[in-house]
């Protein structure tokens, strides 16, 4: 009698075992700023902003439904990481903006809106580290310095 608990025990341990080789952790860190210049794209003004609110969301390949979603929220440096549980094979995962706690600083640019990212350990990358692109807001007015800015961003004339 005193073997089929035991047996049980051991079935238990193996079993919880297996689940804990099979959890994937995934660390997704990313950045989000404030496009002072409304450029587009990064400039040497861009600034990061502290306490925005980012979501991954993992959504069904076929489905388009929702399946799973973490908040997160960036710190002092305009940075983010947010820890992502299981493989997401059948999934398209992406960041996406949610706030910004900057008052002049709150339009969220289409563009620079979401960030795909791929949570699968069978896809040939060895790290369970992502970094998608950066993610940005765009100030309401664009700041003086602006024009100069953007001149250096213009190709040069043909001579």
């Amino acid at each position: 009698m005193a073997k089929l608990p035991l047996l049980a025990l051991m079935a238990l341990c193996t079993f919880a075992s297996v689940a804990l080789v099979n959890a994937v952790e995934f660390n997704i860190e990313g950045r989000v700023y404030c496009d002072t210049c409304r450029a587009g794209f990064e400039t040497n003004v861009t600034e990061d902003i502290v306490g925005a609110k980012v979501r991954l969301e993992c959504k069904g390949y076929k489905s388009g439904v929702l399946v799973y979603s973490v908040d997160g929220v960036t710190n002092s440096t305009g940075k983010y990481k947010i820890v992502a549980h299981d493989n997401h094979v059948d999934q398209i995962c992406e960041v996406a903006l949610v706030e910004s706690p900057r008052p002049d600083c709150k339009e969220i640019f289409k563009n620079r809106s979401r960030a795909p990212v791929m949570l699968s350990d069978d896809n040939g990358i060895s790290s369970f580290n992502r970094y998608p692109n950066s993610l940005g807001f765009l100030k309401d007015k664009p700041l003086d310095i602006c024009g100069a800015i953007m001149k250096l961003y213009q190709p040069a004339e043909e001579y």
